[in-house]
């Protein structure tokens, strides 16, 4: 999917040998097409050629032929078929999923991605016990994130994503769990400089073509940076610009209570961020990573081996010692710093789930 697609897109109904759906692409001229999925692998593709008035009275697309209908004549024992998706044929999104034989959890959760190298083992494990799963959400834009927290068809939803909570905070009164792990942020910048690194010499595919785009001019200004030698992090992030710098500034807070990415944080958003993360069903930190696994496993109903451990990569932990020693590395995640102080003490205090 290219970074300026963006797709809305709902199952209107599945009555078993009769399922209406549309799927309305972000080009105003283009005819969107599904790709049908069963247990035997693709079972066809075809465009959506059903009308949708509302949609052309509402500008969102030139012909308003955005609608999808699988009956017995397009697809044969249809009403029979327990394994059944689909699939935006243009970007794979998945559109509905039929819950199948398998029990799904009855549940809606949201799991706030609060890393640039993401959770995606755990997103797995949890994401096939559920009927519906979209994940790494921010690689799709916001009006995509927002469509899949809309689906009205479906009780059984798990996604993630490394989105602006803000832009979704609606959903915490409208049945979705929220859960989150923060990481520690200097592991956090570790981690950042270790993926500029390695975009400076090669795609990454677990990044959208947003954030190739954003972190474009941060991963050629580190590209040369020794990330084990202290003098040459320390010098680097000195002749830094403030866009660059700008990657690195307290990613966490800046999640919770910002609606961008270019909008700054100071202090003063701690507390609103906290008052936020008190929300949550589960919060889970950096130093006690078991406590947030056993409370997703009892939030979700699954067996603790279910869930795969948060672990930590022992070259980001090197490289996050380094980072501990520079002031200006301190200065870039001061707000996200104090704010990991007060989620431990609100952790030993128990006022979050994840202790």
């Amino acid at each position: 999917m290219k970074w300026e697609d963006a797709l809305l897109f709902n199952l209107e109904f599945d009555h078993g040998d009769v399922l209406e759906g549309y799927l309305i692409p972000d080009g105003f001229s283009d005819q969107p097409a599904i790709r049908v999925l069963g247990e035997e692998g693709e079972l066809l593709r075809m465009k959506c050629a059903e009308p949708r008035p509302a949609v052309v009275q509402s500008g969102r697309h030139e012909t308003g032929l955005v609608g999808f209908r699988l009956d017995d004549t397009i697809l044969p024992g249809l009403a029979a078929r327990r394994l059944l998706e689909i699939r935006d044929a243009r970007s794979g999104i998945l559109v509905y999923r039929r819950p199948g034989a398998r029990h799904q959890i009855p549940l809606k959760v949201f799991r706030m991605e609060f890393q640039m190298l993401p959770l995606l083992k755990l997103d797995h494990h949890c994401g096939k016990h559920f009927q519906y799963d979209l994940t790494g959400m921010e690689r799709f834009g916001q009006e995509t994130a927002l469509q899949a927290f809309h689906l009205n068809a479906v009780d059984s939803i798990y996604l993630s994503g490394r989105l602006h909570l803000r832009n979704f905070e609606e959903f915490f009164d409208k049945g979705f769990q929220v859960v989150g792990y923060l990481p520690d942020p200097y592991y956090e910048m570790a981690s950042r400089l270790a993926l500029l690194k390695r975009l400076s010499q090669s795609q990454i595919t677990i990044l959208g073509e947003r954030d190739r785009l954003a972190l474009a001019s941060a991963a050629a200004h580190f590209a040369e940076v020794a990330l084990d030698d202290e003098r040459s992090l320390k010098k680097a992030l000195q002749t830094a610009g403030p866009r660059i710098r700008d990657v690195f500034v307290s990613p966490a807070t800046r999640q919770l209570v910002r609606s961008t990415q270019d909008q700054p944080v100071s202090r003063r958003d701690v507390a609103p961020a906290i008052d936020l993360l008190s929300r949550f069903a589960v919060v889970g930190q950096d130093g006690a990573p078991l406590h947030f696994e056993n409370a997703l496993a009892e939030l979700m109903g699954l067996p603790l081996e279910d869930i795969p451990s948060v672990s930590r990569h022992s070259i980001l932990d090197a490289i996050a010692a380094r980072l501990r020693r520079l002031p200006m590395a301190e200065s870039l995640l001061e707000t996200d710093l104090i704010l990991h102080h007060y989620v431990r003490e609100a952790a030993a205090s128990h006022a979050f789930s994840a202790e």
